[in-house]
């Protein structure tokens, strides 16, 4: 089998121009993996009133889909979605069409590589939500391709949405001499990302989590810290919480609920769905704090003063257990004796 070349995927800036095709939006498929949250609102208006005035003007990156006349949609979902919405409005031909670089067969693990890297041209890693940051640290830590791979599809996308203009190379790249000699660490992922080592742990955890929990996390629902505990519960577990949160109407994970399914997930008993509703209730382990606590005696205050009263609480306690051990013994050999 012959050694998979990257660089016959990848154009310079006058190839990409004569490969440009138009085809036709109704052909366009989201990317199978696409976990991208499309624009919304405002920015979505001012892109269809710019498609409708001047057609798609960057073009799109799509590859083909096998055993089909479909293209996915690797770069350019939201110009394809705003395409789409402009010609309920007005049906012009041109209209329908989005020029596009057409990727023949490329693999998954470069596929993913154009779809997260155009978010982060077009939005910054700071603005995409934390779901969406935490996918991508996860597909960068994962190291699926080679540093100089990766960066020649970085600068394939840069030339198409902004001309020329490429990056600066960052601080390590330029001390290597040959960004193919560094080991990409989560040390690296956090220079290039602009964010804390921490940040990258956590990132990398909650990318563990289920896709309707992620979604908690985006909405503010569940914290990153809890959403880091949760983490460690399995994908099974996760599902019947979010099942139980929706039937007990519990939209906020806290960090106690979150460390207290954790401790469930690792016990031996393991979950149930009574144990994870007893956490949303808030009832888990109530049982055996009263356990922990013991039962209340109420001693009358006359005679807690006359025989208690010059000791300490602890002294009080002691003089109790002992007072009734003695008289258990005593009580007992007493009935023996009958």
């Amino acid at each position: 089998m012959s050694k998979f070349d990257l660089n016959s995927f990848i154009g310079t800036p006058d190839v990409m121009k004569n490969a440009v095709q138009n085809i036709d939006i109704n052909k366009l498929v989201p990317y199978k993996n696409h976990c991208f949250k499309l624009y919304e609102g405002e920015r979505l208006d001012d892109m269809v009133r710019s498609v409708l005035q001047y057609g798609i003007m960057i073009p799109i990156i799509v590859r083909t889909v096998p055993d089909s006349d479909n293209y996915e949609i690797l770069s350019g979902h939201n110009r394809v979605n705003a395409a789409k919405i402009a010609c309920r409005y007005e049906k012009m031909a041109e209209k329908k069409t989005a020029p596009a670089v057409v990727k023949e067969n490329l693999p998954d693990e470069f596929a993913e590589v154009y779809v997260i890297e155009t978010n982060l041209i077009q939005r910054g890693f700071k603005e995409l939500r934390i779901s969406e940051q935490a996918f991508a640290v996860a597909m960068r830590y994962k190291r699926l391709f080679d540093k100089k791979k990766l960066q020649a599809i970085s600068d394939e996308l840069t030339v198409l949405e902004n001309g020329n203009k490429l990056r600066a190379p960052l601080e390590h790249e330029k001390e290597s001499g040959n960004s193919d000699n560094y080991v990409r660490t989560r040390d690296v992922t956090a220079e290039e990302y602009g964010i804390s080592h921490a940040t990258v742990s956590r990132l990398l955890r909650i990318n563990e989590l289920s896709n309707e929990l992620k979604a908690m996390v985006d909405e503010g629902n569940i914290k990153i810290r809890s959403a880091v505990e949760l983490s460690y519960i399995p994908r099974e577990m996760q599902e019947m919480l979010v099942k139980a949160m929706s039937e007990q109407e519990v939209s906020v994970i806290d960090m106690k609920m979150a460390k207290q399914l954790r401790e469930i997930a690792s016990s031996y008993a393991g979950p149930s769905e009574e144990i994870i509703a007893e956490v949303l209730c808030g009832t888990y382990g109530e049982d055996e704090k009263l356990k922990e606590k013991g039962e209340k005696v109420t001693i009358p205050k006359a005679t807690y003063s006359r025989y208690l009263g010059g000791y300490s609480k602890k002294e009080a306690n002691l003089i109790i257990e002992k007072a009734l051990a003695y008289y258990f013994e005593n009580k007992e050999g007493g009935m023996a004796a009958c």
